[in-house]
């Protein structure tokens, strides 16, 4: 049993560490293996690395920023095994299991059960890991979910001959101080140093950079005699004043970096001239733009050209049309009382009779824009959407053309998930969330500035609701 260690600049103790407790013999591998680092410490390059090294260990990979939450996961588990035995051993007939009833762990287990059983008739124990990059990076991450999986081995028969091993791949520390009684086998990725992390782009761009066609035909085309020499220099300099330039800016993020200089190379090789190419100073000087900010705009590329005007509408506004309507019904939702709902949006006329009946709407002494949003359930922030969302044709927005009232359809549920996502409307209970829950709570998150610019771009008049109340 041999093992290839690969070569990783900075990396020689964590892979050692790897080939350690990485092995193709399952009495030599531990189930559970945690590497910890921070974003850009070169994990899953050491990891993938290895396995590339080392083909004869069978490893199959996941990543759970993609999944959202614990049930997919458990599924995409299942999904993964069972595709990559079937194609390191396609000579074995296995019963096909359906991997989406897999949807908590007890029935994780009989599928898997169900699946390994049917490579009994290997030669020789095999290790199958399966890795998880980026394990609490899971947007829906119960603390209950590790902790299952570290014991998912102790479910199964001892006796298989694939026997899986789970590596955690994670970034948090404090995520993986709570499990610390667990004593895992854990590998420690520390910070790139700043030299360190001038090295490596160094040893990786300037190769990628020296065979640029566009440096070339730039060279080219300035009359002068494309060296190899010539071309190392160019790269290195554009390399280094990028790390110095923007290093503040992006710390010790290689991925970052390396995406900066990507952005701006093509700008920098026009600049080149037969003049400057041989003066990293006049080269530098030409192009200081490059070096003062990063080209990041919160506007799309095709409306940069907007008037200052509109510049609002361009910057604000890239919500769906039944988003603001959303938007709106739940700041509507939070800064009206329920009593006086029938009466405001109601269009019947015999529910807005009788004052007795929902009281006078008096002024109220404290403004509620210092006030903290109230609560409300998704079925009045719903009734009030329908009430509010226009039914009627109207010549300058097409888009707003419905013959009759508009429901909760899955359309709607999407731009609602939408605005959660975007934090514009949250629930009372951040972690743990039945989205459809009758008893959960939301509120909005948008002041009465944004409220009012947004309502107008769609010619919705909130402050009416609002008179003789306040603002």
């Amino acid at each position: 049993m041999v093992i290839n260690v690969p070569s990783v600049k900075f990396r020689d103790y964590q892979v050692d560490a790897v080939s350690s407790f990485v092995s193709e013999d399952p009495s030599f591998a531990p189930p559970n293996v945690v590497i910890q680092g921070h974003h850009s410490s070169g994990k899953t390059l050491t990891m993938r690395k290895f396995f590339e090294y080392n083909p004869q260990i069978y490893n199959c990979w996941l990543n759970p920023i993609e999944l959202v939450s614990w049930k997919p996961l458990l599924q995409h588990v299942a999904r993964m095994i069972s595709s990559t035995l079937a194609n390191l051993f396609p000579d074995i007939s296995c019963e096909e299991q359906d991997a989406l009833e897999a949807e908590d762990f007890y029935l994780l287990i009989k599928f898997l059960h169900a699946v390994l059983r049917s490579y009994q008739l290997l030669e020789k124990d095999i290790s199958l890991f399966v890795v998880f990059d980026g394990f609490d990076q899971l947007q829906e991450l119960d603390s209950e979910l590790l902790p299952k999986f570290i014991k998912l081995h102790e479910l199964l028969p001892p006796n298989l001959r694939v026997q899986l091993k789970f590596i955690y791949i994670v970034h948090d520390t404090a995520f993986l101080s709570r499990y610390s009684t667990y004593n895992l086998p854990t590998i420690i990725f520390p910070r790139y140093k700043h030299e360190q992390v001038a090295e490596i782009l160094l040893q990786k761009k300037v190769s990628e950079y020296i065979e640029s066609e566009k440096l070339l035909c730039k060279v080219v085309s300035c009359g002068l005699d494309p060296e190899d020499s010539t071309f190392e220099q160019i790269a290195e300099n554009y390399i280094k004043i990028i790390i110095q330039a923007f290093h503040s800016y992006t710390g010790n993020d290689i991925v970052a970096l390396g995406d900066l200089m990507d952005s701006k190379w093509e700008s920098y090789v026009q600049s080149i001239t037969a003049e400057n190419i041989n003066e990293p100073l006049s080269l530098y000087r030409s192009n200081i733009d490059l070096y003062t900010t990063t080209g990041d705009t919160f506007v799309a590329e095709e409306e940069a050209c907007v008037e200052t005007g509109d510049s609002e509408r361009a910057t604000a506004y890239e919500l769906s049309c039944i988003s603001k309507f959303l938007l709106i019904a739940a700041y509507l939702c939070s800064y009206l009382e329920p009593r006086y709902d029938s009466k405001i949006f109601s269009k019947k006329s015999h529910l807005r009779a009788g004052r007795s009946s929902y009281g006078r709407r008096a002024k109220m002494e404290t403004n509620p824009r210092y006030l903290q949003p109230s609560l409300f359930p998704l079925e009045r922030l719903f009734s009030i959407f329908q009430a509010i969302f226009p039914v009627e044709e109207q010549e300058n927005h097409s888009i707003f053309h419905h013959t009759e009232p508009m429901r909760a359809n899955v359309e709607v549920y999407e731009n609602l998930a939408e605005l959660n996502s975007l934090k514009l409307i949250t629930t009372a209970t951040p972690k743990n969330v039945d989205y459809l829950s009758y008893k959960l709570k939301w509120k909005v998150n948008v002041p009465w500035e944004i409220i009012t610019e947004l309502a107008s771009s769609v010619n919705f008049d909130i402050a009416d609701y609002f008179s003789g109340l306040h603002y």
